[in-house]
């Protein structure tokens, strides 16, 4: 049976032409967008420490929900 996430992640392959997507949004200025969808994917079970690109620009939903699972963000 297929979960939300394997729809999701069928429909962003279909429309990005069968190139897989890629973890990271390219945002403004090379700088990268995180959503809520990528955190998730990017966490892994019982992890304290999620480490993402220095530059990169967490979606306000995204950031709340680390703030409520006590997850620390470690910027390189």
């Amino acid at each position: 049976m297929l979960t939300r996430d394997d729809l999701v992640d069928i429909i962003v392959t279909g429309l990005s032409k069968g190139r897989p997507a890629a973890a990271f949004s390219p945002g403004p200025k090379g700088r990268r967008f995180l959503s809520e969808y990528e955190i998730k994917k990017l966490l892994t079970p019982g992890g304290k420490r999620l480490t993402i690109p220095m530059n990169s620009i967490i979606s306000p939903l995204a950031l709340d929900g680390l703030t409520l699972q006590g997850i620390e963000i470690v910027r390189e």
